[in-house]
This record gives structure tokens, C-alpha cells and sequence, in this order.
């Protein structure tokens, strides 16, 4: 009878370590991917559709942000009764209009300079130099905001598109 018992403690015991460690080694995985994320979006208004954020092979500690859609060429091909032909934008794409994030809150981190450029009606180019790394901002258009933190230093591309309403 006690060899019995002994045997099923010993059942008990080692199919519980087995079972505690299982759950170690699984637990161990999971914090070393948590650590190799190196940005994270925090937050977006309801009319953002997307965010893409990429860190390029090239160094620097540099950030471009585009927002809106990129400029499709939506071209009419116009022909005259003297048969020349010219090429014009359509009304939708001369129309379209995107946010115009001009209220950027510097939450963590810093930035020595920012540039802005308008490359069409519906896109918008933000170029921030000289980054103190973890940068966390969280950019305002109105009632439109994004709120992205990017972790290490390099070159970062972040792409922010928005619902055309």
C-alpha cells in the first residue's frame, strides 16, 4: 500500500513540475516578444483608418510622418475639335482635403526641429530631425488625433491614413 502511494506522489509530482514547467518556458517567450516591439499606436480618432509604422535600414534619428492619402492621378483625358489634347485633374481629386495636424503634444521624448510640407490637396509630409528616443506624440486636426510612440532610435516612416468621409 505504500508503494502505491509513493508511486502516486511521485505521479503527482513530476507531472505537476512538467505542467509548471510548460508554463515557465511559455511565459518566458511571451515577455521576450513583448520586449522586441519597438513602437506601439496608443490611440486614434475614429476617423483615422490606418496607421503603418516602419523603421528603415538606414540610420539616423530622423522621423517622417505622411498624412492622408496618396495623390492618385485621376486624369481626364480632354480632346478638342482641333484635336489637342490636354490633361487636367478631376474635381474629386482637386476637392479632396485631408486633417492638418496642427497640434503636436510631445509626450515623451523631444525633437530638435520640424519641417511641414503640403504634397497635394489630400497629403500632408512632417519631417522631425535631431529625436530624443522613446519619442511618444500624440497629434491634433480639429477633433482628429493619433497617438503613436516609436521606442528606439533610427529612421522612422510613419504612415497615417484617414477615412474619406
Amino acid at each position: 500500500m505504500k508503494n502505491i502511494a509513493l508511486s502516486l506522489l511521485l505521479f503527482f509530482m513530476v507531472m505537476g513540475n512538467r505542467t509548471f514547467g510548460n508554463t515557465r518556458l511559455h511565459l518566458t517567450n511571451k515577455t521576450d516578444t513583448i520586449k522586441t516591439t519597438t513602437y506601439k499606436v496608443l490611440g486614434k480618432s475614429k476617423n483615422i483608418e490606418s496607421v503603418e509604422i516602419r523603421k528603415s535600414k538606414k540610420t539616423g534619428h530622423i522621423v517622417y510622418i505622411t498624412i492622408g492619402k496618396k495623390k492618385l492621378n485621376a486624369i481626364n483625358n480632354n480632346s478638342t475639335a482641333y484635336g489637342v489634347v490636354g490633361k487636367s485633374e478631376s474635381v474629386e481629386a482637386k476637392s479632396e482635403t485631408g486633417p492638418v495636424f496642427d497640434n503636436i503634444e510631445v509626450l515623451n521624448g523631444g525633437y530638435d526641429n520640424i519641417k511641414v510640407d503640403k504634397k497635394s490637396t489630400s497629403q500632408n509630409f512632417y519631417t522631425l530631425t535631431n529625436i530624443n528616443f522613446p519619442l511618444r506624440l500624440r497629434m491634433h486636426a480639429g477633433t482628429e488625433y493619433i497617438d503613436f510612440e516609436l521606442k528606439e532610435a533610427g529612421r522612422w516612416d510613419v504612415d497615417i491614413k484617414y477615412k474619406n468621409n
